[in-house]
């Protein structure tokens, strides 16, 4: 289950062992043809938690690691981000990107 994030929460969300979130904004096609992606992944891994921001209305997040291209995934490893990843993807490739989040 993907939650859905404010600027109030989602520095505390990150703090886990692991964390996922999706930065997405208003109007991106790349954001819409992601979504279902990332909450298929976020269904089948259980113990990672994925989130999602819409960084339109919380820049926060936005500011805080620069930003500036929509979708933006960002892996966390307690707290610290560890890699993120630009643009819509498939299964495969969001899954590679975990496997870097995990075993980096």
């Amino acid at each position: 289950m993907v939650k859905e994030l404010q600027n109030s929460d989602w520095k505390e969300f990150v703090r886990t062992e692991y964390a996922v979130i999706d930065c997405y904004g208003d109007n991106c096609v790349a954001c819409v043809m992601l979504a279902p992606v990332f909450d298929g992944v976020a269904d089948t891994l259980h113990g990672i938690p994925f989130g999602r921001i819409n960084i339109t209305h919380n820049p926060e997040i936005a500011d805080t690691y620069g930003i500036s291209a929509m979708p933006t995934v960002l892996f966390f490893r307690n707290g610290e981000k560890v890699h993120e990843a630009l643009g819509s993807m498939d299964q495969n490739e969001l899954l590679a990107h975990i496997a870097k989040m995990l075993y980096q």
